[in-house]
């Protein structure tokens, strides 16, 4: 009787730790709960013991010996992919494995509206810690950027170099520049250059879609005549955003500034999007040679100089600002 008491008394006893240390074995296999947006970057070159250890100081994995034995025994030690990954929550450890098997590396989502600078795109770029506002400015003078990085959302890895993201914006551009043009590689490098700094002065002019081949037809009807363009926008982009133009403004000593100047500006003022390009590309055809904004994001178009005169009466007023400036033929 005894013997029995005492043989079902291990047995339970048994019972009880084998349960505790499978209970301990199902913990391991999870990391400690992680808030969103914890990075853990695996460096290149670097052994599976280094980062099993990483992950393990990190909260994202407890069992570092299980999780050297799954990868040896799949013979995936030497495959795992550097790069910075992202975990939240309770990682399983089977899970983990999987994700830096596979590279799945964290991304970052840019958004360039149409008609932004490269100085605004270093503001981004310097608040997402890439890189400086000024270092991204010395960087897109330098290398001529102005007008071929193509606004649009991209996913970029965390981590990614200035050059990374300029060279994908870059051939974004080439891309939709493809689409677009007739025969893209009869394009001479002056030609495109003309196209861009078009196409970058309607991005600024224009906000309705409608207006944009309208628009760059005027421009250049005016270069066809040897008229300056008299852009608003050419002087903005030297002296800042600023409303309305005075007389000073006009004045302002810059190749950009287009009421002083004839033809095109040096380089563009912005990165024009799809429809600006698309209407440097290909113009309307019209003897329009003014317009004036009728302030709800329309403009009237003229093509006799006194037209325009009344149209900005109607629409402006008296005053110094640029629009009122009489265009020499």
């Amino acid at each position: 009787m005894k013997m029995r008491v005492f043989v079902i008394g291990f047995t339970v006893i048994g019972g009880i730790t084998i349960a505790i240390l499978a209970g301990k074995f199902h913990a391991s296999l999870y990391g400690d709960f992680l808030p969103p947006g914890t990075f853990v970057e695996i460096p290149k070159n670097v052994n599976a013991k280094d980062v099993a250890f990483l992950l393990k100081e990190k909260g994202v994995i407890k069992n570092t010996r299980l999780f050297l034995r799954v990868l040896t025994k799949n013979h995936s030690d030497k495959k795992i992919k550097a790069g910075i990954y992202e975990f939240s929550g309770r990682q399983y450890i089977y899970d983990v494995i999987e994700k830096i098997l596979k590279g799945e590396i964290a991304y970052l989502k840019l958004t360039f509206p149409e008609g932004i600078t490269c100085h605004e795109i270093g503001k981004i770029l310097e608040n997402e810690n890439i890189c400086s506002s000024a270092e991204f400015d010395e960087f897109a003078k330098k290398e001529g950027l102005e007008g071929y990085l193509f606004p649009d959302t991209y996913q970029v890895p965390y981590g990614v170099s200035k050059e990374a993201i300029a060279k994908m914006m870059i051939d974004r551009f080439w891309q939709v520049i493809n689409e677009i043009h007739p025969e893209p590689s009869k394009l001479t490098r002056d030609e495109l250059k003309k196209i861009v700094i078009i196409a970058s002065i309607v991005e600024k002019e224009a906000e309705v879609d409608s207006e944009r081949p309208i628009i760059a037809g005027i421009f250049y009807n005016r270069l066809k005549r040897h008229m300056p363009l008299q852009s608003c926008s050419t002087i903005k982009y030297v002296i800042g955003n600023k409303k309305n133009l005075d007389s000073n403004d006009l004045r302002t000593k810059s190749p950009y500034n287009t009421y002083k100047h004839r033809g095109v500006p040096p380089g563009a003022i912005c990165n024009p999007g799809r429809k600006s390009l698309e209407a440097a590309i290909n113009p309307a055809k019209t003897k329009y040679l003014f317009f004036v904004s009728k302030g709800d994001g329309t403009h009237y178009f003229s093509t006799t100089y006194s037209e325009h005169l009344v149209a900005k009466k109607l629409y402006i007023g008296s005053g110094t600002t640029a629009e009122t400036e009489k265009v020499e033929n």
